[in-house]
This record gives C-alpha cells, structure tokens and sequence, in this order.
C-alpha cells in the first residue's frame, strides 16, 4: 500500500510539471536551443532619415539558454535602404547592412501564451553604399561597431511562438554619403521562434 501511494504521488508530481508550465507565473519552458526567423520594415531615423526611404529587414537569430536566468542572443541581421530621390540627380542609390549582434534576451514575465521581453546586445555592422548612374559612381563598404537594443512580444502556439518586436540600432561610422556620424534605424521585425 505505502509503495503504491509514493508511486502516485511521483507520477502526480511529474504530471503538474508540463501542467505549471501553461499556467500564468508557472515554470516557463526551458529549451537550451532555439532558432527565430524574421522580416520586416525599418524605418531610419535622424540624420538618416533625410537621407534614406523606409527600407526592409531580415533576421535569423540562436537563443541559447545556458541556464543564466537570461538566454543569450546570437543575431545575423540584414537591411537595405534606398536613397531619397531628392538626394540623386538621375542617379539610383542604396544603403545594405549586414550585421552580427550578440548579446541578451530577458524575459519580462508570462501572461499564459503571451510573453513580453526586452533584448540588448553589440556587434559589428558591414555597410555597403552604392551610388550609379550620376555624375559621380560610388560603391564602398566598411565595417563599424554598433549597439542594438528593444523589445517585443511572443505569443506562444504550440511549440513555436509568433513574435514582433521593435529595435534600435546605432552604427558608428565614418561621414559618408550622409553628413552624420551614426547611421540609426528602428527595425520592426515579425516573425517566428522555433
């Protein structure tokens, strides 16, 4: 009899374990290794944004979870921008950003599937300018250092979650086809974490 009230009760334990992690301010879901994927706009923002139209964004990002409270936040980013029509005199030009960022992802807390977080992180940016077709041609690239950092909110359907989050980002550069000295841009990204 004692035997067979101890095995229930190991076998009740180990069944609200999956159970307290659906319930609101249960035990979230631990998962060493996760792959997200996303797009979106992003919008450019000071001294840029008299330079460049809204442009568009890709990312894939690891979050690998080592068990610090906090995931760690490896990121592969892409934007490309193209240039104001007011800026070119006949000619076509485009800004291309290629980033990687590492850094932090920390949950804020769980509202059952929902779950808001904020995200910061440092990196390197590879910015490739190109200017054709005027009188004078441009195609340059460099690499700068960079800061990237925001927020979102994930929603969790089955095992994936859908996300949207908005970021900053500032990349430190040389003055180049525009007169400043950061290139800043914010880009709104959804897309899905697996």
């Amino acid at each position: 009899m004692r035997r067979t009230v101890i095995n229930g009760l190991v076998i009740a334990a180990m069944s609200a374990v999956p159970l307290a992690a659906q319930m609101p301010g249960g035990m979230p879901e631990r998962h060493f290794i996760r792959i997200g994927f996303g797009g979106g706009i992003s919008v450019p923002t000071s001294d840029a944004a008299d330079a460049f139209k809204n442009g568009i964004n890709g990312q894939a990002f690891l979050l690998i979870d080592p068990g610090l409270g906090f995931p760690i936040r490896l990121n592969l980013g892409y934007q490309k921008f193209d240039l104001k029509d007011a800026l070119l005199a006949g000619a076509t030009g485009q800004n291309r950003i290629l980033s990687g960022v590492g850094g932090i992802n920390l949950n804020l807390f769980s509202l059952g599937p929902i779950r808001p977080y904020v995200t910061a992180g440092v990196g390197a940016f590879n910015i490739h300018q190109e200017l054709t077709g005027g009188p004078t041609e441009i195609s340059e690239s460099t690499t700068k250092f960079g800061i990237d950092g925001g927020g979102g909110i994930a929603l969790k359907i089955g095992r994936l979650e859908a996300f949207i989050e908005g970021r900053v980002q500032n990349v430190y550069t040389d003055q180049g086809i525009i007169d400043s000295k950061t290139i800043r841009a914010i880009p709104v990204t959804f897309g899905i974490l697996f």
